[in-house]
């Protein structure tokens, strides 16, 4: 039997080319388990440094199941001045049955795509399947992934609206949105970005940012997915929106993640709902619905094991003695 780890690098990774719908069908189906079963998924703990310095771990897994995970992820603010990346992890998948370590990947690219992919799973159920604006609040590497994933589930979006803290910044992504045949255009001022059908903001965290958005200034019909913890909305305002929805309920409740969310109050649906009843989700066009979440697990899981699926076929990453 052949002991060794599959090394899966950001490189390798790329060249697999995981598409959006494989990785919200993959997700589809691991929320579906989830309700239909339950995975054992305990809460995202946090080891906190100081400001802005923290590392997480999340781990899961299920009996019968073929793959167990766990992703441990270091956050850095300061990074930016850096030159380096924020958040930096790595996910280890394991073969439930026997414990054994299977792969090691970097969690960077995995982490972007999942996140991205549970937004668009979200948005199967929770935005106008007519929607034709999007509006990016932040445009860094979770909006780029966003466009990729909400562009597969909603395909008549069109028009594209960036904000980011430096103008440069959404220009930038404006550009690159333009081609990919949308008609994008950078402002300078949030108001327009909430003027649209579908609104991502995945705003970096920093002890100096104070909640900006408000979310009485979303139009009837909005789909708002929070990447980054609501940290940009002003909590006050979040009872505007009709219907807020989270990944996972039991992890939402969890005093310590709890902390972290800008909305206190209950979920009405989670993801695992949403695939299983899917009556929970949009019921009239007219539903102003907010999608925040902090990440689950369970879809590691999903975008981990379908990365060493695919890695296995096509003969990728690297073999590394035990």
């Amino acid at each position: 039997m052949d002991a060794s780890l599959l090394y899966l690098g950001a490189q390798a990774l790329q060249t697999l080319d995981l598409t959006p719908r494989a990785v919200c069908d993959a997700l589809a189906e691991a929320f579906a388990r989830h309700a239909a079963s339950g995975f054992i998924a305990p809460p995202k703990q946090t080891l906190a440094l100081g400001p802005g310095h923290f590392f997480q771990s999340l781990s899961v897994a299920a009996a019968g199941q073929p793959h167990a995970a766990t992703k441990w992820v270091g956050i850095a603010s300061a990074n930016a001045g850096r030159g380096l990346a924020n958040v930096n992890g790595l996910i280890l998948l394991s073969d439930t049955e026997t414990g054994e370590p299977l792969a090691v990947m970097d969690a960077n690219l995995l982490t972007v795509m999942r996140t991205a992919g549970m937004s668009a799973l979200a948005a199967r159920h929770l935005a106008r399947p007519d929607s034709r604006s999007i509006g990016f609040i932040g445009c860094g590497q979770q909006a780029r992934g966003h466009l990729r994933a909400l562009r597969d589930v909603l395909p008549h979006l069109a028009c594209a609206v960036a904000y980011s803290g430096r103008l440069e910044t959404a220009q930038a992504f404006a550009a690159d949105a333009n081609t990919l045949g949308l008609t994008a255009r950078a402002v300078s001022a949030p108001d327009e970005v909430l003027a649209c059908d579908v609104v991502v903001t995945s705003v970096a965290g920093g002890p100096s940012l104070q909640p900006f958005l408000d979310a009485r200034q979303v139009q009837p019909g909005c789909f708002a997915t929070a990447v980054d913890l609501g940290r940009s909305w002003l909590p006050q305002t979040l009872e505007a929106f009709d219907l807020k929805v989270t990944d996972d309920h039991a992890q939402a409740d969890d005093p310590q993640n709890r902390r972290k969310l800008a909305y206190q109050g209950r979920f009405d649906a989670d993801l695992a709902r949403l695939v299983a009843a899917p009556g929970s989700g949009r019921t009239s066009d007219a539903q102003r619905i907010l999608f925040l979440f902090p990440g689950f697990a369970v879809a590691d899981l999903a975008i981990a094991s379908l990365a060493y699926r695919t890695a296995l076929a096509a003969g990728a990453g690297v073999r590394l003695p035990r």
